[in-house]
């Protein structure tokens, strides 16, 4: 049990990790993580496999990449999304005008 949450702690410091650089060296997650440089790559890349993360490792450079996620707010669906809430209630609006 001590083991799985050992696995739990060190996925979740990678997720926090993956969000917070770009790009970073294994050598600086093994610190971060306190996990040892010898088996950090290991790690990395089972968690890319497991999708945990989104990231690629550099294996000349010794480094991981993160992909970048799209954020949804450059895209129109927010504002499709506020539009159709409108005409929701306007149309509802109308009915009870109608109605009355």
């Amino acid at each position: 049990m001590v083991l799985r949450l050992r696995h739990l702690v060190i996925k979740s410091g990678l997720r926090r990790i993956n969000i917070a650089y770009s790009t970073i060296s294994l050598k600086d997650i093994s610190e971060k993580l306190g996990v040892q440089e010898s088996d950090i790559e290991f790690i990395v890349s089972k968690a890319i496999r497991d999708g945990v993360i989104e990231a690629t490792i550099d294996h000349d450079s010794a480094t991981m990449r993160s992909r970048t996620l799209e954020d949804v707010y450059t895209t129109y669906d927010p504002q499709a999304a506020f539009h159709k809430r409108i005409v929701l209630s306007m149309e509802l609006r109308n009915d009870v005008v109608r109605a009355l």
